[in-house]
Order: structure tokens, then C-alpha cells, then sequence
């Protein structure tokens, strides 16, 4: 059995993406495929059962029959924290190392994936260095180049992972068009001549940054009041309603694929969004719009969701989820599947799992 811990020095780097791609892709190869989250922070409650959301999607994509609990066997809770900030002792190595041993049984191939940026899980003694030595997994890198900063975050990393634990490569994802040729161009040979190899350079894609209403719903706990049919129409930014009404058809209709966060009372502004025919109106501070608006929402078909949250807190968890946008229907992970099937070498990666 082999084992590979997927990294990164950042956070939103795409880790979850290129982990699910490559572990469809080794199950398209005819290998058994396992999956572990170690340290699970992104955490949701599946049936009552407390689990990390990577860990849910990965169990129904590869269809495992391995338990939430052994897929991502340490949940980082503030109870945890606060009982290891205490001193608190927890045998979270020992736990680890047993799940891990469930996990691989019959397997050819076990994925890892790291928590966060590369000081995930540190604090519990369980950074993505420790359980790779622990675990015995080689490490893919990935990283996408955002600014500036990217190749110094890269080498740092490089700079604190022991010497016992192998780097396979790295994998650049989510690359933006204004930075793809300097990556292919300055940053690839910069690596390679330090002997690292670079694996991949995964561009941008739209299509894959964007959210659904309805997984705005569900992640921010909003109430669906009209439109419910049309809750798969796709967001890729917001627009906040805070202007005239003249104004805000123009804006809205200068910017199609938004979805309009605006207050519950303000029924101008939601009429407007709707004549432009944005994605999905979010109605802040539980304020119910009134018949004619969710009459029209539903003529339509466009989704009005409430909130109880106040416009700014709503417009910061909007920002915060268009940010780390999940891979989870079968639409995005064939896109997904399908660029790192373009733009990632395959074969090295299998050579260097051997």
C-alpha cells in the first residue's frame, strides 16, 4: 500500500479539487483508492455525526464504505483547542496511526489530505509533515500563484519539511490568465533547476469558482422563500443594493451571473434585481419582501433567500464562501477531472507512487 499527503503552503490554494481529481483518476487506473482527512476543519454535521465536509464528498465520490469517523478520525473543534491549549493529553497520534491502518486495509493507494495552509493541525502536533512521516506518505505540493509572495510561501515550505519525508512535485492550480505565462515561463524553470519538479499548471476556470444558489442556502443557512425550482442557477460573485434604482438596473444588468444581496424591505431594489434578471436575491436582516416580489421571484424562476444576518455580515460570509468554493456536484468534478487530465502529468505522478 502507498500513500500521498496533498499539501499546501496556502490557504484556497484548490487542494480538495486536485485531491479528488487524482484519486478518480488512480481509480480510473484500476487501483483501490482510499481517502483521509487527518485533521478535519471544515466540519458539518452528516445525520448527527459530526464529520469534515471534504471527508463526506470524497466518501460519496469514490463510493468508500470506510466509516466518517476513520476518513477524518481528528476534528479540530474549539473544545479541542481549548483542551490542548489547557494541557489537556489526547492520544491524537496514536488515534491517527490506528484509523490510518483501517483506512489502508485493502487499498492500493491512500489519499491524505492537508488541513489549510501548511500550519494546519501544528498546534495538536499534527501538521501535514508530521503525519506524512507518521503515515510514511510522499507529499504533493499544490499551490496557485496569486501574487508576488507565491514562489517565497513555496520555498518556505520546502524549507521546513524535513529531509525523511520525499516531495513528489508540485501542482500549480487555479492560475489566473494574467500570471499563466510567467508561471509557465519564470516560475516552472525557477523550480526545476532546483531539481523540483513541477507536475502541472492548472489554469483558471470560471466554471469551477462559482457557488449554486442553493449551496448558498445550505451553507449560509438561508431560508428559501421563492424560486425553489432554480436553486442549480450558478453565482460567481455578489452585488450589494445599496444604490438608487436607476442605478441599480444598470449595475445589475452589467454584471449577469451576481447574485443581489440587498435588506428584506427594500422592494425596489429586489424588483430591480429580478427585471434584470439576476441569479438569486439575498435578503438580509430577516425582513420578509413583500407578495408582488416573491409573486414576480417565482413567475420568473429566480430564488429569494432570506437571512437573519445583517447586509455586511451577509456580504463577508458570501466573499468567504466564494473563496473556498467546494467541488461537489458530478458537473464540476468531471471539469475538474478533465483539466488535470490536460494540464497535470499523470505518469510521473504514478512512477513516483511505485
Amino acid at each position: 500500500m502507498r500513500s500521498i499527503m496533498v499539501s499546501s503552503p496556502e490557504l484556497y490554494s484548490g487542494k480538495s479539487a486536485v485531491t479528488m481529481a487524482l484519486a478518480t483518476k488512480l481509480k480510473d487506473n484500476d487501483l483501490k483508492v482510499g481517502y483521509m482527512k487527518p485533521v478535519g476543519n471544515i466540519i458539518v454535521d452528516s445525520n448527527g455525526v459530526l464529520t469534515d465536509d471534504d471527508a463526506l464528498t470524497m466518501k460519496r465520490v469514490l463510493g468508500l464504505d470506510d466509516s466518517l469517523h476513520d476518513m477524518a478520525p481528528v476534528l479540530f473543534t474549539y473544545r479541542l483547542l481549548d483542551d490542548t491549549l489547557e494541557g489537556k493529553e489526547k492520544p491524537l497520534a496514536g488515534k491517527l496511526e490506528s484509523t490510518f491502518q483501517k483506512v489502508s486495509k485493502d487499498k492500493d493507494i491512500v489519499m491524505l489530505e492537508g488541513a489549510g495552509d501548511m500550519s494546519g493541525g501544528s498546534v495538536l502536533g499534527l501538521s501535514d509533515f508530521e503525519v506524512a512521516r507518521m503515515t510514511g506518505s510522499k507529499i504533493l505540493l499544490v499551490a496557485r500563484y496569486c501574487d508576488d509572495f507565491a514562489v517565497n510561501r513555496i520555498v518556505t515550505y520546502m524549507k521546513l519539511m524535513p529531509k525523511d519525508v520525499e516531495l513528489v512535485g508540485i501542482v500549480f492550480n487555479n492560475i489566473g490568465p494574467n500570471f499563466i505565462n510567467f508561471v509557465k515561463e519564470k516560475v516552472v524553470p525557477y523550480f526545476e533547476k532546483k531539481n523540483v519538479k513541477v507536475l502541472g499548471v492548472i489554469p483558471q476556470n470560471k466554471a469551477l469558482m462559482s457557488v449554486t444558489a442553493g449551496e448558498i442556502a445550505e451553507d449560509l443557512h438561508g431560508q428559501v422563500l421563492a424560486g425553489r425550482g432554480n436553486l442549480d442557477v450558478p453565482v460567481n460573485g455578489i452585488v450589494v443594493g445599496a444604490m438608487s434604482l436607476d442605478n441599480a438596473i444598470k449595475v445589475f444588468r452589467r454584471k449577469p451571473h451576481r447574485a443581489v444581496i440587498t435588506a428584506g424591505d427594500r422592494a425596489d431594489t429586489q424588483m430591480a434585481g429580478l427585471e434584470a434578471r439576476s441569479p438569486c436575491l439575498l435578503l438580509s436582516g430577516n425582513l420578509y419582501p413583500t407578495m408582488p416580489i416573491l409573486g414576480r421571484a417565482e413567475e420568473l424562476g429566480i430564488p429569494v433567500i432570506l437571512f437573519p444576518d445583517d447586509t455586511m455580515t451577509l456580504v463577508d460570509k458570501m466573499e468567504a464562501l466564494l473563496r473556498s468554493v467546494r467541488i461537489k456536484n458530478p458537473e464540476k468534478i468531471e471539469v475538474m477531472k478533465k483539466m488535470f487530465t490536460e494540464n497535470v502529468d499523470m505518469e510521473s505522478i504514478l512512477e513516483a507512487l511505485k
